[in-house]
C-alpha cells in the first residue's frame, strides 16, 4: 500500500511539474527542433519571433518568421511563411509559401502561393497554385487547375476552371469553364455558365437563364430569352 501511495505521488509529482515547466514555456521568442514533440518551446507555447520547426513543427500561436517542412499551429499564424505544407486551425495573417500546400482552417488576409491554397472560412488577398478554395473570397486568384469557392467572390480569377457556387462579382478569365450562381460582371473562357447574369460573357458557348446584359460567342443561350439560342451575340435586358 506505502510502495502504491509512494508511486502515486511521484507520479503526481512529475504531472504538476510536467505543468509548471509548460506554464514557464507559455511563448518564446525562438522555436527550434527536429520534429514535434522533439522541440523548444512545448508544442501547446506560442513563439513570437522566429520558428524552425525542422520536419515538423507544432506550436499553438506563431507569429514572425516560419520555417520547416510541415508547420502547424493550433493556433493563429501571422507573419511570412515557408514550407513544404503549412496548417493553421486559426487564422492567418500574411505571407504563406508552400510547395505543396497552405491550409486554414478559420479566415485569412493574406498572399498564398502553394500547389494547392485551402482557407475553409472567409479568404481575402492573393491566392496562387494549381488548385485554390475558400469559403467566401476577395482579391486575386491564379488557379492553374481550378479556383473553387462556395460563397461569395469578389474581384479577379484567372485560371483553366472557375467555380463559384454563390455569387460572383469581378472578372474570371477561365480557359475552360467559367461558372457562377449568380454573375454581376465579365466572363471570357471556352464555356461560361451562370444562372443570373448581370454583365458580359464571352466564349465559344454562353448560357444562362436570366440575363440583363450581352454574350458573344458561337452559340449564346438565354433561357429567358423570346429567341434563347443566337449564334454570335445575344442579349437580353
Amino acid at each position: 500500500m506505502k510502495k502504491l501511495m509512494v508511486i502515486a505521488a511521484l507520479t503526481a509529482g512529475l504531472v504538476v511539474s510536467a505543468q509548471a515547466e509548460e506554464r514557464a514555456w507559455a511563448w518564446s521568442p525562438l522555436g527550434i527542433g527536429i520534429a514535434a514533440p522533439v522541440q523548444l518551446p512545448f508544442i501547446q507555447s506560442d513563439v513570437y519571433g522566429i520558428r524552425i520547426g525542422g520536419l515538423f513543427g507544432y506550436n499553438a500561436d506563431v507569429y514572425g518568421l516560419d520555417a520547416g517542412v510541415a508547420e502547424i499551429c493550433s493556433g493563429d499564424f501571422a507573419g511570412l511563411q515557408a514550407s513544404a505544407l503549412s496548417w493553421t486551425e486559426g487564422n492567418t495573417w500574411g505571407l504563406q509559401f508552400a510547395g505543396l500546400g497552405n491550409v486554414v482552417a478559420g479566415n485569412a488576409l493574406a498572399l498564398q502561393a502553394g500547389f494547392a491554397n485551402v482557407v475553409w472560412g472567409d479568404a481575402a488577398g492573393v491566392q496562387i497554385g494549381a488548385v485554390n478554395y475558400a469559403g467566401n473570397f476577395a482579391g486575386l486568384q491564379v488557379g492553374g487547375i481550378i479556383n473553387w469557392n462556395e460563397l461569395a467572390t469578389y474581384g479577379l480569377q484567372v485560371g483553366l476552371i472557375n467555380a463559384n457556387q454563390m455569387e460572383f462579382k469581378g472578372w474570371a478569365l477561365g480557359a475552360l469553364v467559367n461558372h457562377a450562381d449568380k454573375l454581376h460582371g465579365f466572363n471570357c473562357g471556352l464555356i461560361n455558365v451562370a444562372y443570373d447574369c448581370t454583365g458580359c460573357q464571352v466564349g465559344v458557348f454562353n448560357a444562362c437563364d436570366h440575363m440583363h446584359g450581352v454574350q458573344f460567342g458561337l452559340v449564346n443561350l438565354i433561357c429567358e430569352s423570346k429567341l434563347p439560342v443566337m449564334v454570335l451575340c445575344n442579349a437580353w435586358f
